[in-house]
């Protein structure tokens, strides 16, 4: 009896351990936390702050000296690793709206491309790597339509040549798309996007504040300008079928109002935040805790990432906004700092302080550290 007992324990041991010798290797670590985590953490070693100042004149202030400058992350002051008038070459996308909605508008815009050569890019600096331009065009599809290139009559064409398409306005992955583009762009560029669009997401995969924060991390700056659908509407032929600005009848919203007060659709965005606090609706998106009404989003795009936001409603405006873009781009110091306090989660407050008085600042509010959306 002990000797079968004994046998049977031999024969059960040689099976386990033939078990485990058959189980396969664990499989390597895919994109997970850790990497997650690691790869956040590279990305603020250094931070690039893009810094624009202007006189009580609105003119540009080109001779500031570095011991002038003070800035600080979280409150905290930090040691500037560099400072300088910039010269480094633009890696630019073009973003274009190219849904129903705004397609009686779109030839305003193709014929915008000598400005994107001439005024946005500019000529590239002696000595170092010409500027470069791409084009996305978006409506329920999103579209490379021109890659990256340095040749001015490649991005005239590509420009020259939008046309409309579906009827959303997938905003959000659009600049998904963008932020990718410009990261994969060698280091030491400038990173910069120009969206002409509604002020309208519709259909987009992408939630809004995914490349905001990676734009914020990645220090690519937005500039918006904004299509206005009513001018659309009115320049629409009658032969064109109209299409609608909501999936909702008109009147009818989706969230109650204040009682006491007519609703309409300005007072439904400004319920949701107030423009005054603009930084905390940035941070609410790029927390992931909010999602912009259309009115906010391009001020919380451009202005959350230290670019500017436009409003246009004839030819010449959009024009003048992408002269002011060039001028903003080519009128710009450079600081550099590795942040001391960059292993603090949330949101990380970018200030830049001046000593020299009467100055008007601009630059990014922050970047956000935190777990993925």
């Amino acid at each position: 009896m002990r000797r079968a007992l004994a046998i049977l324990f031999l024969l059960t041991a040689a099976l386990w351990l033939r078990a485990q010798q058959e189980q396969p290797p664990p499989p390597p670590a895919g994109p997970g936390t850790e990497q997650e985590e690691f790869r956040v953490r590279v990305e603020v070693e250094l931070v690039a702050v893009p810094l624009v100042v202007r006189d009580a004149r609105g003119g540009f202030i080109y001779d500031l000296n570095r011991d002038e400058v003070a800035l600080f992350d979280n409150g905290v002051p930090q040691r500037l690793t560099s400072f300088e008038i910039t010269s480094q070459a633009i890696s630019l996308v073009v973003l274009v709206d190219t849904s129903e909605r705004v397609a009686p508008l779109l030839e305003r815009v193709r014929k915008s491309g000598v400005l994107f050569a001439d005024q946005v890019l500019g000529e590239s600096a002696v000595g170092l790597e010409p500027n470069e331009a791409a084009l996305i065009t978006f409506d329920s599809d999103v579209t490379l339509r021109q890659e990256f290139t340095s040749d001015d009559e490649e991005i005239l064409k590509a420009i020259g040549a939008v046309k409309a398409g579906g009827r959303q306005t997938r905003l959000a992955d659009a600049l998904d798309q963008a932020v990718r583009l410009l990261r994969a762009r060698s280091e030491g560029r400038r990173r910069v996007i120009v969206a002409i669009t509604e002020p309208l997401e519709d259909g987009s995969q992408t939630r809004i504040g995914v490349p905001l924060r990676q734009a914020q991390l990645a220090g690519i700056t937005v500039y918006t300008i904004a299509l206005n659908a009513l001018e659309a509407e009115l320049r629409r032929r009658p032969e064109d079928t109209p299409v609608p600005r909501s999936p909702y009848p008109p009147g009818v919203f989706t969230r109650p109002g204040v009682p006491g007060s007519v609703q309409t659709p300005t007072t439904e965005a400004q319920q949701q935040y107030a423009r005054a606090d603009l930084l905390s609706a940035i941070i609410a998106v790029v927390r992931g805790v909010r999602t912009p009404v259309s009115e906010d989003v391009l001020e919380i795009f451009s202005q959350g990432t230290g670019g500017l936001n436009y409003s246009t409603f004839s030819q010449g405006a959009l024009e003048d906004a992408l002269n002011h873009i060039g001028q903003d781009l080519h009128n710009q110091y450079l600081l550099t700092y590795r942040p001391s306090n960059r292993d603090a989660q949330g949101f990380h407050r970018i200030e830049v302080r001046v000593s020299r008085p009467g100055m008007d600042v601009r630059t990014r509010p922050g970047y956000y550290v935190g777990p993925p959306l």
